[in-house]
């Protein structure tokens, strides 16, 4: 999978429930508990690691005590792919 297709993945599997500009308000929230992560507080971006990220991105939230509702992601195993997520994700902090 190409690193250029990280805008493309963000928008297919995860948009849905984060929503387009990861805030936790996709379409697919509606009815979860809990709610999915806003990728835009202060207080997740400075207390997660780069590792962690990656980690639920690739086991998904199940296999690191989180909800079972975000599923893994086990078929992206380029590297630079899941670096260029958690650095989607972690731009999100810089977003007004």
């Amino acid at each position: 999978m190409d690193i250029d297709q990280r805008p493309a993945i963000f928008e297919e599997r995860c948009t849905p429930c984060h929503g387009a500009e990861g805030r936790g308000d996709g379409a697919a929230s509606a009815g979860l508990t809990p709610k999915p992560r806003n990728f835009h507080d202060p207080d997740w971006q400075k207390q997660v690691t780069d590792d962690h990220i990656i980690q639920i991105i690739k086991a998904g939230g199940a296999a690191v005590g989180l909800s079972p509702a975000m599923p893994p992601n086990p078929d992206l195993n380029d590297p630079a792919v899941l670096i260029a997520l958690k650095d989607h994700l972690r731009g999100f902090a810089k977003a007004p």
